[in-house]
């Protein structure tokens, strides 16, 4: 170990090389990035030259973080740099940016907090230094068919040292409570005590107790009647009860794909050429919008003599929304109903199947590209003679390449943009995926048939396998290099949704950019794309950006939910019942974490506020954050440092789940209910509906975009669901959709997100997709104010040369 140090300006950083660190800094990331230098030969400057150019020379980290360093430890052998710093977010967001820049792994220590004395009664001491918890004793209690872990431990974590602690401890120790041993106590709450039901006993899923600090922690499913009794389970047993739900649990799904050997690694373009075969000619970018669709999109970005298709939501079969829709329908018919429209349905899906998908409009591309190429260079040159010569000169050069998809690249996991992914792979069972680890969970959580899996260890499904094989997987600040020079691939977090990525592409000096579906602001608990745009080198020659909502302004988006949450805050106090309908995988997990907050923070701050009402969220949002439990280290925002540090709010026993099978809490109060899909097109979300809707008192709120009946008929004033021909409800509550319809939360940039991207990346062409030309004209000239001159909307299959 030597210690030596490091002037910077008028400072001195204390700078430590040690021979190998230890395993507390070789976290998931660092083997990931490891690798990445090692395949890519990457080199590693020496620690002068990093240190002289990070806090010298270097633009996108901070001043303010630079100036905050106090200590850097180094270990060459390891390849890791330990910044000692109190900030150093951005050093953590450029992580990528810094490893192609140096050659080190970067990884950001918090300073220890120095020990200040305090007085005592008998003179003046320095405090003690925390001490670690630790587990004393594990042993199993039984109560009927259940065994409960249960554990005894000390130096009580500072989690459960709540205000609330504070008074029931001040009235142990006033009133003299004897503390009950344990097993005594949990005799007592499990079989004796009347005052808690059968079901919120049977729901315990774990118990922690600190003798010492007189704490029991019971981790349960439902914890009401145990919070209502609280003083007196305080004053009978002389413990304080702290009240926490169960851990969310591990991700299946993530399980199981990472058991799959895939076929590809990042290296595997760095061998295959863009170029075209004739030197010194010109590498084509040109790009071919296969659908265009609100709710599908799928490009082909032409790269040389490459194709990629951006996302590959294509209309596909429709026989799984057939199906969910049948078994839906199901529920409300009899068996004599089901046996007369069996056949009618089978003609139904026979129809449907005879319609042809957007897949073949990829095919024709292919067999069509030199002709494509050609009629575009041709619009592209007014005299006869260049085209007469251009014409023979393409024709000729473009025999010698058969053109095929190269690869597929999918932003997200959301159904318009990978839809036609399972169709792909088996036609094209050898192209490699480009996508997030969250974007392949989530998709195969909603798309496969895992759940239904008897066991879950494994996917059963060899088509999925199939594409979980041909995966790589690209993170915020990976490139993939091609072999020409200058000519790459990168990816940046794009917001909207966990796993979303965007994609740049450079060929030589020109920069193309697709933005998949984004949000540049943060919308909790996820990172929008402001903090990362630096990462991109700019100017943008041609930016593809989504359009959904670039022609609306939807106002600050905590002013949006703060306008909801006094809706909920009203509805709690009279304690009548909401229904939020959210997707699953991302506005669902915004609605849940902010609203448990916000009554959080009423409870603890509002002396005497008895009203906070529970969060039922069905079980398909709870898979989903199952897997951001998992995948942590790649959510990009707040809740992955409380993941880190097990201080989970998924944990929280205001978060109920529920079933089919179990929906008793409908006939309960004072519940905020949020489910999926918002346009009521299918799920469990119609059964709560049917419930929740007939009420009055009671409250709706379809987030995001509506696209499908019957939601489409619901917002526009409907007062009757029909999921159905068989299947029709009356709808009597409180819908804030037609109240207040400026309440739009959408997961979607408007316009003043749309100007923010365009000020930074500060592109010569911007192109939109995602939504109808009508709607986006005012978008186009709303930018052209902006000061961009080529702003286009793209056209249905005409190939467009971009360089």
């Amino acid at each position: 170990m030597d210690k030596e140090e490091f002037k910077f300006l008028d400072k001195t950083i204390e700078l430590e090389k040690r021979e190998e660190l230890d395993s507390s800094y070789k976290i998931k990331s660092y083997h990931d990035k490891l690798r990445l230098m090692e395949s890519k030969k990457i080199p590693q400057k020496p620690i002068e030259d990093v240190l002289n150019d990070l806090l010298l020379k270097n633009s996108y980290i901070s001043k303010k973080t630079k100036d905050s360093i106090s200590k850097i430890i180094y270990s060459p052998k390891d390849r890791i740099i330990v910044v000692t710093t109190h900030l150093g977010q951005d050093i953590i967001w450029n992580r990528g940016k810094l490893i192609y820049s140096y050659g080190w792994f970067f990884f950001v220590s918090k300073p220890k907090s120095k020990q200040k004395s305090s007085k005592a009664k008998m003179g003046k001491d320095k405090k003690e230094a925390k001490k670690e918890e630790k587990t004393i004793s594990r042993e199993d209690y039984s109560f009927e068919d259940l065994i409960i872990p249960l554990k005894e431990k000390e130096n009580m974590r500072s989690l459960y040292n709540t205000q609330e602690y504070f008074q029931y401890l001040k009235l142990i120790k006033s009133s003299n409570i004897p503390q009950m041993p344990i097993k005594e106590v949990l005799h007592d709450l499990l079989v004796e005590n009347q005052d808690i039901p059968l079901k919120e006993k049977k729901s315990i899923g774990k118990v922690i107790y600190y003798k010492k600090e007189r704490v029991i922690v019971v981790k349960s499913l439902i914890g009401d009647s145990m919070y209502e009794n609280l003083k007196g389970l305080v004053k009978k047993y002389g413990w304080y009860f702290y009240i926490t739900g169960v851990p969310v649990g591990a991700s299946q799904i993530s399980v199981a794909i990472d058991k799959i050997e895939r076929k590809f690694d990042a290296n595997y373009f760095k061998n295959i050429s863009i170029s075209s075969e004739n030197k010194g000619e010109k590498t084509r970018v040109t790009i071919y919008p296969i659908v265009l669709k609100p709710n599908h999109n799928c490009h082909i970005l032409g790269l040389g003599n490459l194709n990629i298709l951006l996302d590959c939501g294509i209309s596909d079969s429709k026989k799984k929304e057939v199906k969910e829709e049948k078994e839906d329908i199901e529920e409300k018919e009899d068996i004599e109903e089901k046996e007369e429209k069996e056949g009618e349905e089978e003609e139904e899906e026979k129809e449907i199947y005879k319609k042809p998908d957007d897949s073949i409009y990829i095919e024709e591309y292919l067999a069509n590209l030199p002709q494509l190429i050609l009629e575009e260079e041709k619009r592209q040159i007014e005299k006869e003679d260049i085209e007469k010569e251009l014409a023979s000169e393409n024709i000729q050069r473009q025999t010698s390449v058969i053109p095929k998809i190269d690869a597929i690249f999918v932003s997200h996991s959301h159904y318009d943009h990978i839809s036609g992914l399972k169709k792909l792979i088996q036609l094209n069972p050898e192209v490699p995926v480009l996508c997030s680890r969250i974007t392949l969970d989530l998709f195969l959580l909603r798309d496969s048939n895992f759940l239904k899996q008897e066991n879950h260890e494994e996917i059963d499904d060899e088509e999925y396998r199939n594409i979980v094989k041909n995966v790589i997987y690209v993170e915020n600040g990976d490139k993939i290099e091609f072999k020409d020079s200058g000519c790459f691939l990168s990816f940046f977090h794009a917001g909207h949704m966990p796993g979303a990525l965007m994609v740049l592409a450079k060929v030589n000096d020109f920069r193309f950019l697709y933005t998949g579906d984004y949000t540049y602001y943060d919308i909790t608990p996820f990172a929008g794309t402001k903090r990362f745009l630096e990462q991109i080198s700019r100017p943008i020659d041609y930016l593809l950006i989504d359009g959904t909502s670039a022609h609306e302004e939807h106002g600050e988006i905590s002013n949006q939910f703060h306008s909801l949450i006094l809706f909920l805050e009203q509805k709690a106090e009279y304690e009548d019942n909401v229904l939020i309908g959210a997707d699953p995988s991302s506005l669902a997990i915004s609605f849940m974490l902010t609203f448990w907050r916000y009554f959080r923070k009423l409870q603890l701050r509002k002396k005497g506020f008895t009203k906070r009402p529970n969060i039922y969220v069905d079980m398909m949002v709870r898979k989903n954050i199952q897997v951001i439990n998992h995948r942590y280290e790649y959510i990009y925002g707040p809740i992955s440092r409380l993941i880190k540090n097990k201080a989970n709010p998924f944990n929280s026993i205001k978060f109920r789940w529920f079933e089919r099978n179990d929906l008793e809490f409908l006939r309960k109060k004072n519940n905020i209910i949020i489910s999926h899909p918002p346009d009521l097109s299918y799920g469990l979300i119609r059964n709560i509906i049917n419930v929740v809707g007939r009420n009055p008192h009671n409250l709706v709120f379809l987030a995001g975009a509506i696209h499908e009946q019957p939601g489409m008929d619901l917002i526009s004033g409907g007062n009757i669901i029909e999921f159905s021909e068989t299947w029709k409800t009356p709808f009597r509550a409180f819908l804030i959709n037609t109240f207040m319809p400026q309440l739009k939360i959408k997961l979607h940039a408007d316009k003043i997100q749309l100007a923010e991207m365009i000020k930074v990346l500060e592109p010569k062409e911007v192109c939109f997709f995602h939504q109808s030309p009508r709607k986006l004209i005012e978008a186009v000239e709303y930018v052209k104010e902006l000061g961009i001159e080529k702003v286009s909307l793209p056209k249905k299959r005409r190939l467009l040369i971009l360089n």
